[in-house]
């Protein structure tokens, strides 16, 4: 019997991970980016929005039209009929509005700031994207890695109980290690269904933001990833980054310009627009053939857009609260990102996890040996099983946690960090 169960140990401790599926997309992390910004349905959608914005900067390049209107004699009230031959009566007019108060251009720069506006959105949108990218793959690698270990687990532990079962019934072993096998198991089951669901939901989450149907198995080199990270951060330098490449500290400036461009183009709406026109007559005039020119403006007595330039002016004092408010946010963020990885990373020195497992490998080697020699009884030997997977986990557990705290800080600072 101890010959056995030391046999299936040492099959768990040199099996593989357990097989994926042969038509699962294999990706690393900048694979992963490149199909995201190719077939990410939410970013395709938002760059037309961009578009469409960028569009309205040409409509508000564009002058009024012209308006023409035409007046054809019907003779008199008493006789009506057309008169519009050579002695009948016909006029015709042509009117251009003309914008004053510097109208079009700040209506231009209106447009442009809220095309700005709209490129800012796409990119806050993409780094949001990004992050919950990168986030879902370092955690659907890790949590697979950890299936995987309880897989194999489930394996050994189910031929294990299987053994003793039958020794259980021939009264070679005693009932209550099978019970404690069989509780074991039961509990390994409920840890492997756990992650199991955990990893349908992450496995949905990364296949809608990379628009694939297959699964998808991430790679990750954790110690040349890990090797990369910095093990101190220029707080200062990336606070600066920070609030200068930000999106949606972009976005907060630009919403402060356009409350001014706004405030401005209301004040230019208070002063009337000219309109210029020619106009002629044939008959009806005190000259026969009369031409004309007109010329005419709308008298500012009782609206000259005082509400509208009021909120304006009160948009505008709102949005350099609200501007110098995304300072502080983006400021506590990036602080908060660097702390956290900052704990993270210099939790262990460098090699000490790498070390350990390799250290707890060969005990497990020795565990079995002494099992066998009748060193150690099943209930130790079970302790140690457990323990080897805990580690695995534990290790999981830690980088997932440095890979994400990583993740979150360039999500903080808005931009990729060297981390070469």
């Amino acid at each position: 019997m101890r010959v056995f169960i030391t046999g299936i140990l040492c099959f768990f401790l040199v099996a593989s991970a357990s097989a994926q599926r042969a038509d699962s997309l294999h990706l690393d992390l900048s694979r992963a980016d490149s199909l995201f910004l190719a077939n990410n349905y939410q970013l395709l959608a938002a760059r037309y929005q961009v578009r469409s914005d960028s569009a309205l900067i040409r409509q508000a390049r564009l002058w009024d039209n012209p308006s023409f209107s035409a007046e054809f004699g019907f003779n008199s009230i008493n006789s009506p009929r057309p008169d519009i031959g050579k002695n009948g009566q016909t006029a015709y007019s042509v009117d251009q509005v003309i914008q004053l108060a510097g109208k079009r251009n700040k209506n231009i720069q209106l447009a442009t700031l809220n095309a700005d506006y709209s490129e800012a959105a796409f990119q806050e949108l993409m780094r949001t994207l990004k992050w919950q990218l990168h986030t879902a793959f370092t955690q659907l690698y890790f949590k697979q890695r950890s299936l995987g270990i309880l897989s194999e687990q489930q394996q050994v532990l189910q031929k294990i109980v299987s053994a003793y079962k039958s020794a259980d019934s021939s009264g070679s072993v005693a009932h209550a290690e099978y019970m404690r096998l069989a509780q074991l198991q039961l509990s390994l089951k409920n840890d492997y269904l756990s992650i199991a669901g955990d990893l349908n939901d992450l496995q949905g989450q990364l296949q809608e933001l990379l628009g694939v149907e297959q699964p998808v198995v991430p790679q990750i080199d954790v110690e040349t990833e890990e090797s990369k990270m910095p093990d101190n951060l220029p707080i200062q330098a990336l606070l600066q980054k920070a609030l200068q490449d930000r999106p949606d500290m972009h976005m907060s400036r630009l919403d402060t310009q356009t409350a001014a461009a706004n405030y401005n183009l209301q004040k230019a709406l208070a002063v009337p627009d000219l309109h210029v026109g020619a106009m002629y007559d044939k008959n009806s005039s005190v000259v026969h053939n009369y031409l004309g020119l007109t010329m005419g403006i709308d008298l500012p007595f009782w609206n000259r857009n005082q509400g509208n330039i009021r909120s304006s002016k009160l948009l505008a004092a709102q949005s350099k609260l609200k501007w110098q408010q995304q300072q502080n946010v983006v400021q506590t963020e990036v602080k908060a990102a660097c702390s956290k990885y900052q704990t993270f990373k210099n939790a262990f020195p460098p090699g000490e996890i790498k070390g350990f497992a390799s250290a707890f490998r060969t005990l497990i080697g020795h565990v079995a040996v002494n099992f066998t020699k009748g060193n150690i009884d099943l209930l130790q030997f079970i302790d140690f099983f457990n323990s080897y997977s805990d580690n695995f986990n534990d290790q999981n557990g830690y980088y997932g946690a440095l890979f994400n705290a990583w993740n979150d800080l360039e999500y903080a600072v808005g931009a990729p960090l060297q981390n070469n």
